[in-house]
Parts: structure tokens; C-alpha cells; sequence
């Protein structure tokens, strides 16, 4: 299920639009995609703590995403992903910025049942000055598509970065595919029908 954007100097929800202006998208590395506001990326596995709230993102499956309280622990960097439930995945960033921005935040994926849902969005709040974190994290047996994945951060319509995941099947990435086991990301997976946080 998609996750709140987490700024790690505070879970703020939302704050006033803020423009920048945008050059040419620049190829940062391997399918991945930044504008000249990205100060730093790193594209990962996530384990995340336990969720503190929800917040309403009628964008996504379930109509809301998780809020975590504290910063999410990024276990391993790279873009391919093990389809294995209780596991995250997706993108820390921060931006050249001042103040504080309004993000809208979209996660494309291959058809997902019942319904074959091929994206999810919702928006947030990054603090000026602040690192933040939007991932996906396994929650349900239907999310668990093999395929091509992208995660996107926009502000007013322009493109911050855009980084693409490939999510394979567990058997296809052994050494990443127990890496959240025991700890506190599964303790964290709400019964079905859970959340699209």
C-alpha cells in the first residue's frame, strides 16, 4: 500500500504551495529522472516503523495512506524489488527549497485485482529543509504485481524526479527478499482490508 511522504523533521500533513521554477529534466542515473530541484535521491528498500494516523488519499485502492511517526529505516539501495509482503520500496529525497512545499505524490504499477488499478496518488507536505520518503509497501496478496513500477513526485503540474522499480518474485532476489522479517515493518501490516496508505 502506498505510504505517506514522511518528512523526517516532522509528519506535517499539508502547507501553502510553493512554485519552483523548473529547467529540463536531467537523467540522474539508471531510470532515474530528476529536475535541477533534487539536491539528493536514493532509490531503496524500506522497513518501516509502526503507522501513527491515516490520512484520506482518495487517489489510492483503499482511499487513505499510512502516516509513519518516525523516519523509515532504508535497509538496502537499488531498483529491484522482491515481491514479498511486508516489504517497502521507493525513494528519499530532498529538494533545493526554502520553504515548505505541497507534493503530489504517484505510484504507477502493473493491473492490480479486482479491480486492475494501474495508479495511485495522493499529496503531502515536505518541510523546508527536510529529507522525505514516498514508498509502497506490501500489504496484500493483490499488490503483489511482478513488473515494471515508477514512482513520481510532481509540484503544480511540473516533474521533481521520477525513478523506476522493478519487482520481481521472491525467489528472483533471495538476498533481499527477507530482510524486514521479524521486524517492525510486518508488526505494522494491518488485517485485510487493511489500508492504501
Amino acid at each position: 500500500m502506498p505510504r505517506g511522504s514522511l518528512n523526517f523533521t516532522s509528519p506535517a500533513l499539508l502547507a501553502g504551495l510553493v512554485l519552483f521554477p523548473m529547467s529540463c529534466p536531467a537523467l540522474a542515473g539508471d531510470n532515474v529522472v530528476t529536475s535541477d530541484q533534487v539536491a539528493e535521491l536514493t532509490a531503496g528498500l524500506f522497513c518501516a516503523p509502526p503507522m501513527a494516523g491515516r490520512r484520506d488519499a482518495p487517489g489510492t485502492v483503499f482511499g487513505w495512506v499510512h502516516v509513519p511517526d518516525v523516519p523509515v529505516d532504508l535497509i538496502a539501495e537499488g531498483q529491484i524489488a522482491p515481491a514479498v509482503l511486508g516489504l517497502g520500496f521507493g525513494v528519499r529525497f530532498t529538494l533545493h527549497q526554502e520553504t515548505n512545499a505541497v507534493l503530489s505524490y504517484t505510484v504507477t504499477h502493473p493491473p492490480m485485482p479486482p479491480r486492475g488499478v494501474t495508479e495511485q496518488n495522493w499529496t503531502g507536505t515536505m518541510d523546508a529543509g527536510a529529507a522525505d520518503t514516498m514508498f509502497f509497501q506490501f500489504d496484500t496478496p493483490d499488490e503483489l504485481q511482478p513488473g515494471d513500477w515508477s514512482f513520481s513526485v510532481s509540484q503544480d503540474g511540473a516533474y521533481l524526479l521520477t525513478v523506476e522499480f522493478t519487482v520481481v518474485p521472491a525467489a528472483a532476489a533471495p538476498g533481499l527478499a527477507h530482510l524486514c522479517r521479524g521486524g517492525a515493518l510486518l508488526s505494522a501490516i494491518p488485517s485485510p482490508p487493511g489500508a492504501a496508505g
